[in-house]
């Protein structure tokens, strides 16, 4: 996997600095203080160079064909992508292309938050869709972007398309709610039949039907995929797909999703719906069982492998042809990983026709992470150190070069084991350059003795472990600091950190997604230096909150996420 998303984008490369001889880049902040004054002074094939920042905005790509990029389309630091915001502020939607935006449209390497969608007038009615992205008869390539914290009242709070065929690739869509009847909480796809949506991560999003993908009258090619832990309340946890849709399913991971009994935990296929299902793993459905089809569809089915699924693997019809059942034997961890261990029943069960090789060249793997069957080559970590800086502890490390590096987690020492304490941070597939990463622990204590190790995971799934390293977290920080709660999502409990420059009144609460007060952590003095609380959240339901930090006349505001 990591190997095509690397090509991928060299190859985008290519075309984008091609393409850059005879159009302009403009830069941000640099030429235009805003994105959108940047967007509305381009012209078709011109480049929106973002830097690092948040941008509190509601961009509209006015039918122009332009690539909208942040500095990760040269650096590949998936830090760009995160620390490149498009914050929409609980306003409208993110992003909107509604103007016949094609393929030559490209927005790329940012996070996409807060938005709650816009009015969409239809002959049927008013609905509020696409919290991140409303897409309406465009066709874009939205790639390599953090989709998350979205909501929309009736669909598609991460990404709403109607009538396009959009390229929707290597995109992390995470924790995107749907309200009211909404439907396709991660994304809803309608009305087309060409949209591509591969190699995305999909998870922990909520919606009355479609928890992960909806599809309505849709022929989308959905390929490659991890789509876990999402929630639809009335049916359809992963995906639920529907009123005539025929896609093509082929290669997805679909696992821990959740619906009623009997309503399609893993997927729903309802009113008419034909579609292809073919070398996919359904596993682990929490009550609604794997694969469920309600009134007369004709969903053809080969090649899948079902396991452990709550409720059944099939409701309302039969195993399709050469499925199986068994163990898919997951790297797993902390944060689920849904690469294959060699002992994996997925291997060399798919289809056997040739096309669907796997890159090593054997028969194909079900789900969506091959298992390399060939000789693993290495990574190279040239450097890997702790420092102290804010109240938290900065582990840093560098790599001489790449070779089919999917990922790293970072690893703290409690007593005798070691846990995971980041999420897993992508890593740069195959390549020759020197690469830098970098995380904050901010659940430390100054003072206090740390050990920290590295967990590599490259495409086959082979783990290597660093030697370790130990932190002495130093004394009070000098600096005002609101760090991201951890863990994020959470269930049901979060600590969050934070450093005082100096002793005073300190003010620490919580607030859901529609403004209202839920939890007053701290009120009252508090001295110089780090501190974190713990939050139990055990009596809310799931959703996004916010979180306000005012101390020394200062306010600081961060997002949590609870997945129950």
């Amino acid at each position: 996997m990591t190997l095509i998303r690397f090509s991928a984008l060299v190859g985008f490369l290519f075309v984008f600095c091609v393409s850059s001889l005879f159009a302009a880049t403009i830069s941000v902040p640099g030429d235009y203080t805003t994105i959108q004054e940047a967007i509305n002074n381009a012209v078709t094939s011109d480049t929106v160079l973002v830097d690092p920042g948040t941008y509190q905005e509601n961009l509209v790509f006015l039918g122009l064909d332009i690539v909208v990029t942040s500095q990760y389309v040269f650096t590949e630091d998936s830090a760009d992508i995160y620390n490149t915001i498009v914050d929409a502020n609980f306003v409208g939607s993110g992003i909107v292309m509604n103007s016949g935006e094609t393929e030559a449209a490209v927005f790329m390497g940012f996070t996409v938050k807060n938005g709650t969608g816009n009015t969409y007038i239809t002959p049927y009615g008013d609905f509020i869709t696409g919290g991140g992205f409303q897409l309406i008869g465009a066709s874009p390539v939205i790639q390599h972007n953090l989709i998350t914290l979205n909501t929309a009242w009736d669909g598609g709070a991460g990404i709403f398309s109607d009538g396009g065929t959009p390229t929707i690739q290597w995109n992390v869509i995470i924790a995107n709610h749907c309200e009211d009847v909404g439907c396709g909480a991660g994304m809803l796809i309608k009305n087309g039949d060409g949209a591509t949506i591969a190699h995305n991560f999909i998870e922990y999003n909520i919606a009355r039907h479609a928890g992960g993908i909806g599809l309505k009258n849709s022929d989308a090619s959905i390929t490659r995929n991890v789509i876990c832990n999402n929630h639809g309340i009335t049916q359809g946890g992963g995906m639920w797909i529907y009123d005539g849709s025929n896609p093509e399913i082929i290669n997805n991971t679909i696992s821990h999703n959740e619906a009623p009994a009997g309503w399609g935990g893993g997927v729903q296929v309802v009113n008419g719906s034909a579609p292809i299902f073919m070398n996919n793993i359904v596993s682990f459905s929490i009550c609604g069982g794997g694969f469920v089809q309600i009134g007369s569809c004709y969903p053809d089915l080969s090649y899948n492998l079902f396991h452990d699924n709550t409720g059944g693997d099939y409701i309302g019809l039969v195993a399709g042809f050469n499925d199986i059942t068994g163990d898919p034997a997951y790297v797993g961890g902390t944060y689920c990983d849904y690469h294959l261990t060699e002992s994996s029943a997925a291997i060399d069960v798919g289809n056997p026709d040739p096309t669907f090789n796997d890159p090593d060249a054997t028969r194909n793997d079900v789900g969506a992470f091959p298992y390399d069957q060939g000789t693993p080559l290495p990574v190279v970590l040239s450097a890997f150190s702790g420092t102290t800086q804010d109240g938290a502890v900065k582990i840093s490390w560098n790599t001489a070069s790449e070779i089919g590096c999917y990922g790293w987690y970072v690893q703290r020492q409690y007593s005798e084991v070691w846990v995971n304490v980041s999420e897993m941070i992508l890593g740069h597939g195959t390549t020759e350059n020197p690469q830098s990463y970098t995380y904050y622990d901010a659940a430390v204590e100054a003072g206090e003795t740390y050990s920290y190790r590295l967990k590599q995971i490259d495409i086959t799934g082979e783990t290597t472990l660093s030697d370790p390293i130990t932190v002495v977290v130093g004394g009070v920080t000098m600096d005002f600091v609101l760090h991201q709660n951890y863990p994020n999502p959470f269930n049901p409990e979060t600590t969050i950190s934070y450093a005082l420059p100096e002793a005073g009144h300190v003010a620490l609460t919580i607030y859901d997604s529609a403004g209202r007060l839920v939890n007053e952590l701290v009120n009252g003095h508090q001295t110089a230096g780090a501190h974190q609380v713990t939050w139990n959240a055990s009596n809310l339901p799931s959703g996004a909150y916010i979180y306000h930090l005012n101390a020394a006349g200062q306010t600081y505001t961060r997002t949590l996420t609870l997945v129950k």
